[in-house]
């Protein structure tokens, strides 16, 4: 295979949609868009967006691979996929493409979790995937952003400066966001909210992570991946340390390029 062709990933998950270019092992432009209620749209958005941040004409991609959940409801004419891959795989080929010794990735999303181990080659010994009850633990965490009147990245911040353990003992998400409101009208102060319902998310995180051998080295994907406070509470749950890929949110899409034969 010419090592210098274009190829572009497409992760269509529940929340976004994610495209990345690649040339060889370049990452040469990459996009995320709103998934909404139309996936085949937002995959035709974020291609378009990630084909403009490139430079390239979509005449010029050698092949599109899909991912994600929606990965078959992208399969229109104009988008012309080439093929899908299970998002277990894409996520840890594109782990492994971005951290070669890498052998876990932890994939915190925006709908749903999931750890899986891999070999040298990136290929799958074990996969582990959250609960129903579980679901929703990104919309969650951006939820609580919004009641704060933060953007996720400050929520991780304000996390930081939490000088008190309060407890958020609720199991799933919805109820756990009702129990925050009413700590915030009690007067409890918004950091240490902000980290009780970072920490009541890792936990989540690590009680589904324990049904698996965690191989050593560790990494996190997903958006979530870039919160500093997730990270701590993470590590300090599963007891051992992780690291974050460059780029988390696009583990998949550029693991469905690797899984095609690029990124070589």
């Amino acid at each position: 295979m010419n090592n210098e062709r274009l190829l572009a990933g497409l992760d269509a998950g529940h929340i976004n949609t994610k495209a990345v270019i690649m040339k060889g092992k370049e990452m040469i432009g990459y996009s995320t868009v709103p998934t909404a209620c139309d996936a085949a749209a937002a995959a035709q958005r974020a291609l378009d967006e990630a084909l403009k941040s490139a430079g390239i004409a979509g005449s010029e991609l050698a092949g599109i691979v899909a991912t994600g959940i929606f990965r078959d409801a992208i399969k229109t004419p104009a988008l012309d996929v080439t093929k899908t891959v299970p998002e277990y795989v894409a996520d840890a080929k594109g782990a492994l493409f971005l951290n070669k010794n890498s052998r876990t990735v932890i994939d915190i999303g925006g709908n749903v979790h999931k750890a899986m181990s891999y070999d040298q080659n990136g290929d799958l010994l074990d996969v582990i995937q959250n609960d129903k009850c579980a679901d929703g633990l990104g919309i969650f965490y951006t939820s609580i952003a919004k009641l704060l009147g933060v953007s996720e990245e400050e929520l991780s911040r304000l996390a930081l400066r939490s000088t008190r353990n309060v407890s958020v003992a609720i199991q799933c998400a919805l109820s756990a966001e009702s129990e925050a409101i009413d700590l915030l009208c009690q007067g409890v102060d918004a950091a240490d909210v902000a980290d009780a319902v970072t920490r009541f998310m890792v936990e989540r995180i690590a009680a589904m992570s324990a049904y698996m051998p965690l191989a050593k080295e560790i990494v996190v994907a997903g958006g979530l991946a870039r919160s500093q406070a997730v990270i701590n509470h993470l590590q300090s749950l599963i007891k051992q340390e992780v690291s974050v890929v460059s780029l988390p949110e696009y583990v998949g899409a550029i693991g469905a390029v690797v899984s095609y034969g690029g990124g070589r």
